[in-house]
């Protein structure tokens, strides 16, 4: 879909209509006071001469005093404008900020959580949340963009019949200053992905230092200095290309000093010449200056405004870069309820094209019923493959197949229905216990969630649906621990297995605020609880896992061991190694 100006002007339009119309009539009563009111100013000063040269008879007095009742009543209600803009603008911002959350909810994952995704969500974001910028900038610019085009077509009709050469030069000079500035702006334009770049770390780097994990890290690995030279190499760079932009607009200015000197001048000496010559009266000077001077600043307004309004598309086009983004999901459903077996035929993996493999050559295969241990080092790869499963990653190479069925055939959402998965990072939201268990169904299930709390293990105050979770929006509210908060997890894990018909239960190192005991006898509780459904365990302790019907050791990215834990035990293995290592540290 092309993304010109027309097209981008089209789209914000359309919807702002949709969040907040009480905009769209600011900005036409905008386009109407910003033509009048520059003209009633030049005719002002024209009609008190006039008045003065004809002793201020009454016709004269009516005009001048219609005049200044327009100019009071134009002022008035721009005044009241600018009052209440702020509060629609912001009604309008809210609408596109959740057009925006609602489509980041259904993008792609590794789109999402890759380095382009991140800095195209930066600059989709800062295009709705800065005033100056993206869809705010281009709704500041409409209105006086129409006002210019409206006042030079008033103002130009009422001076062309005086000399045509006067609006000759304007419109030439205009056009030369809308040239330079649409070059200047494409260079600014060059430095927008690295400024969304150095934003997205700094960004980083100061949630790092406000959050509480980061601030506790900071003072216990004296980390203040080298974390300030950090913060000072990224800013620096921020402020390099922020530099180089001003440079730019300085640039601009110049070039427009330049071109209105000329402009001026030409028509000043026209008209000047004019009275010289007894063509036109004192009066009419003053208003033909006043026209001219009127006319050069709308040419000046306009090829600014819509140099501006070319980077606010630009802006707008990164906005729309992340918007149109294809996520469609559509596909065969697979029935609620239907038992699954996952496939996977040589699959490989890699985050970029030119990026190193993370996984090669996957070979695996989870049956209905069959319960997986993952089982490696650190970077083997196998948070990776079940997000692979759980189809988050797309395979580079190689395919996934559902019952037989591509996973690129099927509907990914009704597809991760059947999934109830927990993984390392854990998320609570400010929001009810209950609400954290069976989000929008929380209030129709409140006994079930009660068991989901308890078989978790979580007890006491936790076992309170409707009480509210940290303290961010209730000062109340009960703040988790690490342990809990997992715990919180995993009643949501057993509220879907339980209660949404989920047929593959994923957990990958959830528990990792528990010691061994507790694990093992946790994944025993949770095994029991999936009984005849799938599930996938991953877990560092492999004492957690012995119990599983199969055990997949990985290395490198790679399946180098399979079998029970029996008979690889009975083997000189990997996972033998590994799992002695760790007994002699429970002994």
């Amino acid at each position: 879909m092309g993304k010109n100006i027309w097209n981008n002007t089209w789209y914000v339009l359309s919807k702002t209509w949709r969040y907040e119309k009480k905009v769209l009539f600011i900005i036409a009563l905008q386009t109407v006071i910003g033509a009048v009111v520059p003209l009633a100013g030049v005719a002002l000063p024209a009609l008190v001469v006039n008045g003065i040269s004809n002793r201020m008879d009454s016709g004269i007095t009516v005009q001048i005093a219609a005049v200044i009742l327009l100019l009071l009543i134009c002022n008035t209600v721009s005044a009241y404008l600018s009052n209440v803009y702020g509060t629609y603008l912001l009604n309008d911002k809210i609408g596109f900020l959740s057009a925006l959350f609602r489509k980041k909810m259904k993008v792609d994952y590794a789109y999402v959580e890759s380095p382009e995704g991140q800095n195209k969500y930066e600059n989709a974001m800062m295009s709705i949340l800065n005033d100056n910028a993206g869809i705010p900038g281009m709704l500041s610019l409409i209105g006086p963009v129409m006002a210019s085009i409206l006042g030079l077509v008033v103002n130009m009709i009422l001076v062309i019949d005086f000399n045509v050469w006067i609006v000759a030069v304007l419109v030439l000079t205009s056009v030369l200053h809308l040239f330079i500035a649409s070059k200047i702006r494409r260079k600014q334009d060059s430095l927008r992905e690295p400024a969304a770049d150095a934003s997205r770390k700094l960004n980083y780097l100061f949630r790092y230092v406000s959050e509480h994990t980061g601030a506790r890290e900071i003072r216990m690995f004296d980390m203040q200095a080298w974390l300030q030279k950090v913060m000072d190499r990224v800013a620096q760079t921020r402020i390099g290309i922020a530099g180089r932009s001003a440079d730019y607009n300085f640039r601009l200015s110049i070039s427009d000093c330049i071109i209105l000197a000329f402009r001026d001048v030409f028509a000043y000496f026209v008209t000047i010449q004019a009275v010289f010559a007894g063509k036109i009266e004192v009066w009419e000077l003053v208003f033909y200056l006043g026209i001219i001077t009127c006319i050069a600043s709308f040419f000046t307004d306009l090829t600014n405004h819509m140099a501006a309004y070319g980077q606010r598309n630009l802006e707008m086009t990164a906005f729309r870069e992340f918007m149109d983004r294809d996520c469609t999901d559509e596909g065969k459903e697979l029935e609620s309820g239907e038992p699954v077996t996952i496939e996977l035929q040589d699959v490989s993996f890699r985050f970029s094209e030119d990026g190193p493999y993370v996984l090669r050559h996957i070979n695996l295969t989870l049956h209905e019923g069959e319960k997986i241990a993952l089982v490696g080092e650190n970077g083997a790869g196998k948070s990776t493959l079940v997000k692979i499963m759980c189809g988050l990653y797309r395979p580079s190479e190689g395919k996934v197949l559902v019952n037989g069925i591509d996973l690129e055939e099927l509907k990914l959402s009704g597809y991760q229905q059947l999934l109830a998965a927990a993984f390392q990072d854990t998320y609570i939201l400010p929001m009810s216990i209950g609400e954290n268990v069976a989000f929008g169904a929380a209030d129709s299930h409140r006994e079930e969630i009660r068991k989901c709390l308890e078989t978790a293990g979580l007890d006491g105050e936790f076992l309170e649906e409707n009480r509210p979770l940290t303290r961010m929006l209730d000062a109340d509210g009960l703040v988790p621990s690490g342990g809990q908060k997992q715990k919180l997890v995993l009643a949501r894990v057993a509220f879907k297995l339980l209660y949404k018909n989920a047929q593959v239960l994923i957990l990958d190192e959830p528990t990792a605020a528990m010691d061994a005991v507790s694990e093992k006898a946790f994944y025993e509780k949770y095994i029991a609880l999936s009984k005849d459904r799938s599930c996938i365990l991953i877990s560092h302790r492999l004492k957690s896992t012995s119990f599983c019907d199969s055990i997949i050791v990985m290395e490198k990215g790679e399946i180098i061991e399979r079998g029970t834990h029996e008979s690889l035990m009975k083997e000189d293995t990997r996972y033998k190694a590994m799992y002695e290592l760790q007994s002699g540290y429970y002994q």
